[in-house]
C-alpha cells in the first residue's frame, strides 16, 4: 500500500505572535495540493504549535553558518523522532520543516538537506518554505521555470540568485521538478 506523505511545521518561538491558520494559507495549503497532484498521495501537514514541542521550535537557527544550523536541527530532530516510534513511515515519506521569522543569514532564507528529512525555512517569501520541502523530495534550482499567464510567474525552485521580485509566484513546481519529485517518491515507495 502506498503511504501517504507528512510534513510536520514546526513553529519557531520567534513566530509565536504569528496565527498558525494565516501561516498555513499563506505558505502551506497551495503547497499540500500540488504534493497531492504530483504524487496522486494524500498530503498531511501538521503546524506544530511552539508550546507544542519546546525542545525544537527554539532552536538557534541564526547561531553559526547555515549549514550548521541545518545539522544541528537535524539532529534535534533526531531525538524528537526516537520518541516517537513508527514503522509506517520513514524519513522518505515524512518531512520535519523549522518555519522561522528571520533568515538564517544575511542571504540565505531557508536551507534543507537534498533529498532528506529536514529544512529550516523563513516566512520571507510565499514560495521560501515550499523551496526548502522541494529539495527534501529531490526537486532541483536548475529545473526551475517561468510561465506566462497574464504575467510571468517562476516556479518554486527558483534560487534567490535568479529570483526577480518583478515576476510573480506560480505556486507550482515545474514539470521536469514535479517529474523529479515523482522519481523520488517511486524509489521509496
Amino acid at each position: 500500500m502506498s503511504r501517504s506523505l507528512v510534513l510536520y511545521v514546526f513553529i519557531h518561538k520567534d513566530l509565536s505572535e504569528h496565527d498558525s491558520k494565516a501561516l498555513f494559507e499563506s505558505h502551506f495549503s497551495w503547497l499540500a495540493d500540488e504534493f497531492e497532484e504530483i504524487s496522486g498521495k494524500p498530503f498531511a501537514l501538521f503546524m506544530i504549535q511552539p508550546s507544542d514541542a519546546p525542545g525544537l521550535s527554539d532552536h538557534a537557527y541564526k547561531i553559526g553558518t547555515p549549514e550548521q544550523a541545518i545539522f544541528d536541527w537535524r539532529e534535534k530532530v533526531d531525538e524528537h523522532k526516537d520518541l516517537r516510534v513508527s514503522d509506517y513511515y520513514d524519513d522518505h515519506t515524512r518531512k520535519f520543516l523549522l518555519l522561522t521569522r528571520d533568515n538564517l543569514s544575511d542571504s540565505v532564507a531557508g536551507i534543507a538537506s537534498q533529498t532528506g528529512y529536514c529544512a529550516i525555512s523563513s516566512i520571507n517569501g510565499e514560495q521560501t518554505p515550499a523551496h526548502e520541502v522541494g529539495h527534501m523530495f529531490g526537486a532541483e534550482h536548475e529545473d526551475f521555470e517561468v510561465y506566462y499567464n497574464g504575467w510571468w510567474d517562476e516556479t518554486i525552485m527558483a534560487s534567490g540568485t535568479v529570483a526577480s521580485v518583478f515576476r510573480g509566484n506560480a505556486k507550482r513546481f515545474s514539470d521536469k521538478n514535479r517529474e523529479r519529485i515523482r522519481n523520488y517518491l517511486k524509489e521509496h515507495d
